[in-house]
């Protein structure tokens, strides 16, 4: 059990009886009324996002949680298929479960898989990747300074006029959306 004002960002807490992960943390108050801590969860069962306000002295109950690698094998209708990398066991993951996020997953990719006991809770996707534009519309002298293009996953984003099919871009992946274009110099 953790007191309201040992909550951080990334605990993973049982609120109401579902687990969630502390997205942002902010104690307010003064001692004459008393402190009150506000904290924005997402609920790692259904991907909710609730906000709370907690006195300082209450108390909450921290999950234990463990990051294993895991490497993603196939996909079956509405199930993914992983692989434990130490034991080679392997578990399934609902499409609910793994999010949006899934057009990232690439056959025996390693990824982190975050478990409760025996029970996965989330992927941790990484922040930033790096994908091939494979259909861009040509450039326009339109008002828009954005088109569309479609990435190697089949994702369509908007990217700047100047992107063109055969480039590569980094795509931020917790709101799918376009960071800026790879250049690689060759020697």
């Amino acid at each position: 059990m953790l007191t309201a004002t040992e909550i951080r960002v990334g605990n993973v807490l049982r609120i109401e009886g579902k687990i969630c992960k502390v997205m942002t943390q902010e104690m307010k108050g003064t001692g004459k009324f008393g402190k009150t801590v506000h904290i924005k969860l997402k609920c790692l069962e259904d991907g909710h996002i609730s906000e709370k306000v907690i006195r300082a002295e209450d108390k909450v109950e921290n999950v234990d949680v463990l990051n294993v690698k895991m490497q993603y094998l196939y996909r079956d209708g509405d199930l993914f298929y992983f692989m434990n990398m130490e034991s080679y066991e392997q578990f399934t993951l609902t499409a609910a479960l793994v999010g949006r996020q899934q057009v990232f997953l690439k056959e025996n990719v390693e990824i982190d898989v975050m478990f409760a006991g025996d029970r996965a809770l989330s992927i941790d996707f990484p922040k930033i990747v790096e994908l091939k534009v494979v259909s861009a519309a040509p450039s326009s002298a339109s008002d828009s300074n954005y088109k569309e293009a479609e990435l190697e996953n089949g994702l369509k984003i908007l990217v700047p006029q100047f992107v063109k099919q055969g480039d590569g871009v980094r795509v931020q992946v917790e709101d799918l959306s376009y960071l800026d274009r790879v250049t690689r110099k060759s020697i």
